[in-house]
């Protein structure tokens, strides 16, 4: 290697001096505009600061003017007079500092006009009376100077925060600057330095490590040669073996001896060897320094076995004499190894295209990296216009959107099932259940997700089945209800005798006949309620309702049922009145399933027993019986559909096996649990459980006379620790806070005072937080009230909600991280229509 002379190695010191000078004199003039830059920034801060004192002042003397038109004190009158000078120096003080700012001047003269007012308030509260002095505190003109006043306040603060952020952006711009002018001035020089001491010292050394190299030269390569894991042999121009290191020699089971000297083709097949002589012959021509790569042939074993081997040729001088080197490597496993794989993956494909379902792996960048066949057929694609393709690319800008948010949500490491149409093709709507299953990573990559596989079912023809039987039961259900109608009516008239008096043999079949007909109309009115949960089309009605009227009234609609099975029904009352919120008519419903059940399956001769209570803030019903209880093979299937013990003493109960799922669906639709306890020959307690309504607390708000405040913000959490400590949390940012813990306290607060922002957690009793969020934008007065969401299921709740242009200002998970509460806080205040600057 040649080596820099003194002259160069004297020119790269002296650039390097150069480079320090520069450096030094770009920091120099980097500090001085860090200098410059950190006194405009105290100056933007002590304006604010004055800015706070001169609101501080106005605040203290509107104060102390509303206590003197309260009270006529004349204590009260000198504070207000001495608030009034201080904030008329504070304001001084502040337009000085401010250079003359326009907004300065327009803030003093909006509050030495609102001075004015505060003046002739207090003379008309001295000459007139208090009556007086409100009138000209509460007129037109003076709530709009307040608004003027609030307006310039903000306008003074945005200009100078944002002057605050531009000083502190330059700074942090300057200090960036100088940092890397340091680092690489600092970082040239000592590469310049350490390059020209390394040059020195090789120039020193130069004759010592040649010769070194000289008398190591020979051992070093026979030592690399025999280390080498692939074999090396070494032939003449004429292709005669010179040399052969160890792993070549055991690759082909020869000795050194039996190669030297040999012809290298005698290493191939023999029907490869003249090919093979013509191909070495060729080499020569070759220009010096060549290489031929990956020469794949069949080698010969001295055993006369044969074995594919992969072999790299080139060139070598050695005292003036041209050899050839061939690397050779056997693949013999390599290709066992590969073979397999692909037998392995041609099986895996067979298996998945005969699957009919989409399955793809997916990686990080969302890139298809594996589908079958059925992904081609949906998306009438060939196989290489999906495979390395993005999601993007194959699924369109539409369907790709839909499905955009569940891709996030794998590729983060959750589980994800959904459902989506597309349409084919051939213009066929198709109908998929899709499942994402993240991949990790292995080794570095361990913990780390590197893509996802995608399982999607077609459930085009199960929905398909699902509807016709949803709409043949409804269809049918319907039908019936029109002739059963006629003929419970013309039964009932028939038995109550309007055709005459009937012979008892007609009556009693009369009577048979009427009753199967109320238990057919019952079943349908289950099959239909059934329906309607399954499909969400039951209504609800919710209510502050007083519960215990609700059980007086389903135990008297059920007394009649309890005589004929020689049963009583007993109402344990609550100590105190219990309200809770739900639909009447359903609860009912409810109570007259239980009450059904538990007539049906108590002895003769005893009694229902029915309790009310209250724990824990819920409401629990408990309705029991003395009957056989419930067989253990049954309990876990109880409240499912159509389901009824089969023994012989249970099933000529009757019933449609229907009640319990509705009543459950009823309750838990109502926020609330239903459940049971059960003793076999001793009797069963069914029990339901739902929150006890809770009363908007008094409106905390202030409605006397207008004040500079804090933004105000209105948080509805139903869990009061969890609001307590999002109340601190705004607290501590600069925010007032109302507590809300129903939708309904929340209306509340909203029909009494203005908000700059509000909180809602999804998962309110009574009623679901969109649904409060919804009835808000229907109302002119909150349509555009900025909303954040907080829930411990925001990214769930944030899908199910993107297409209800419910304008949600932000999601946010719980548990909160306050400071991105308040972040997400200000930028909804900010981004709200016609907000104040501030």
């Amino acid at each position: 290697m040649k080596l820099p002379s003194r002259a160069t190695i004297n020119v790269a010191l002296a650039i390097g001096m150069i480079l320090i000078i520069l450096s030094i004199a770009a920091s120099y003039l980097t500090i001085n505009s860090l200098i410059s830059g950190t006194q405009s920034e105290t100056r933007a801060r002590e304006t604010m600061l004055l800015l706070e004192q001169v609101i501080s002042e106005f605040k203290t003397a509107e104060s102390s003017h509303r206590r003197h038109l309260l009270t006529n004190a004349d204590e009260d009158l000198a504070a207000y007079r001495q608030s009034l000078v201080l904030s008329r120096q504070a304001l001084e003080r502040g337009r000085t500092a401010s250079g003359a700012s326009p907004d300065w001047g327009a803030l003093e003269e909006a509050m030495t006009r609102r001075f004015e007012f505060m003046e002739r308030a207090t003379a008309a509260r001295q000459q007139q009376g208090p009556e007086a002095a409100a009138a000209i505190v509460g007129n037109g003109p003076n709530r709009q100077l307040h608004d003027e006043i609030d307006a310039l306040v903000g306008r003074i603060k945005l200009a100078e925060s944002q002057a605050l952020e531009r000083s502190k952006e330059e700074t942090r711009q300057t200090a960036q600057t100088v940092k890397q002018l340091i680092l690489l001035g600092g970082l040239l020089c000592l590469s310049v330095f350490g390059w020209a001491i390394q040059m020195i010292s090789k120039t020193q050394e130069k004759r010592r490590r040649i010769e070194a190299r000289l008398s190591d030269s020979e051992a070093m390569s026979r030592a690399v040669t025999e280390s080498m894991a692939e074999g090396l042999v070494t032939a003449t121009e004429e292709g005669i073996i010179v040399n052969a290191n160890s792993a070549a020699r055991h690759l082909f089971g020869y000795r050194l001896d039996d190669l030297v000297g040999k012809d290298v083709a005698m290493l191939l097949p023999t029907r490869y060897r003249m090919g093979f002589k013509a191909f070495f012959a060729s080499l020569g021509s070759r220009h010096r320094g060549f290489r031929e790569w990956d020469v794949k042939v069949l080698g010969l074993r001295h055993d006369g076995v044969e074995f594919p081997v992969n072999v790299s040729f080139g060139d070598v001088n050695v005292s003036g004499r041209r050899l050839f080197t061939a690397i050779i490597h056997d693949i013999t496993e390599s290709n066992r190894i590969s073979e397999a794989l692909r037998d392995s993956e041609a099986q895996l494909r067979e298996l998945t295209d005969a699957v009919p379902a989409l399955i793809a792996y997916v990686d990080r960048e969302e890139r298809f990296q594996f589908h079958n066949r059925a992904y081609e057929e949906v998306f009438g694609l060939q196989h290489e216009q999906i495979h390395n393709k993005t999601m993007l690319e194959v699924l369109g800008p539409q369907l790709y959107g839909q499905v955009k948010g569940h891709v996030q949500e794998a590729l983060a490491g959750y589980s994800v099932r959904y459902e989506r149409e597309q349409t084919t093709p051939a213009g066929e709507r198709r109908e998929y259940v899709m499942n994402y299953f993240p991949r990790y990573g292995e080794g570095d990559e361990q913990g780390t997700i590197i893509g996802f596989s995608s399982l999607g079912n077609d459930v085009t023809e199960l929905k398909r089945i699902d509807r016709m039987k949803t709409e043949f039961v409804s269809t049918v259900s319907h039908e019936l209800r029109t002739p059963l109608t006629s003929i419970r009516g013309s039964l009932g008239l028939v038995w109550g005798g309007v055709t005459g008096e009937l012979p008892a043999q007609a009556r009693n079949l009369v009577g048979i006949a009427k009753n199967n007909c109320e238990r057919l109309i019952r079943l349908i009115n289950d099959i239909l309620d059934s329906e309607k949960i399954e499909s969400g089309n039951m209504r609800f009605e919710l209510q502050a309702t007083e519960l215990e009227p609700l059980l007086e009234q389903s135990l008297a609609a059920n007394e009649g049922f309890a005589e004929q099975h020689g049963v009583k029904l007993v109402l344990h009352n609550a100590r105190a009145p219990v309200r809770v919120c739900v639909d009447s008519d359903r609860l009912i419903q409810v109570v007259t399933n239980l009450l059904s059940n538990a007539i049906k399956f108590s002895l003769p001769g005893s009694a229902v027993q029915v309790a009310l209570h209250t724990q824990g803030g819920r409401a629990r019903v408990e309705i029991s019986d003395n009957g056989p209880g419930i067989p253990d093979e049954f309990r876990e299937r109880i409240f499912q559909k159509f389901s009824q013990a089969d023994s012989s003493d249970t099933r000529q109960k009757g019933g449609t096996g229907l009640g319990l799922s509705i009543s459950k669906a009823i309750i838990e639709r109502m926020d609330g649990s239903i459940g049971f306890t059960t003793q076999d020959q001793v009797g069963t307690t069914f029990f339901f459980e739902l929150p006890l309504w809770r009363e908007a607390p008094p409106v905390t708000a202030p409605m006397g006379l207008y004040e500079i405040a804090r933004p105000r913000v209105l948080v509805c959490e139903d869990d009061p620790d969890v609001a307590k400590l999002i109340g601190m949390m705004l607290d501590k940012g600069g925010y007032d806070a109302d507590m809300a813990h129903t939708a309904e306290q929340a209306r509340d607060y909203l029909k009494m005072e203005s908000y700059a922002a509000m909180t809602v957690d999804i998962k309110l009793p009574y009623e679901n937080g969109l649904s409060l969020i919804r009835g808000m934008r229907a109302n002119k007065r909150t349509a555009r009230l900025p909303v954040l969401v907080l829930s411990v299921t925001a990214a769930e709740a944030r899908q199910h909600a993107a297409n209800q242009s419910l304008g949600i200002a932000g999601w946010l998970d719980k548990p909160l991280d306050e400071q991105r509460l308040l972040d997400s806080l200000r930028r909804a205040i900010k981004a709200r229509p016609g907000a104040r600057p501030g």
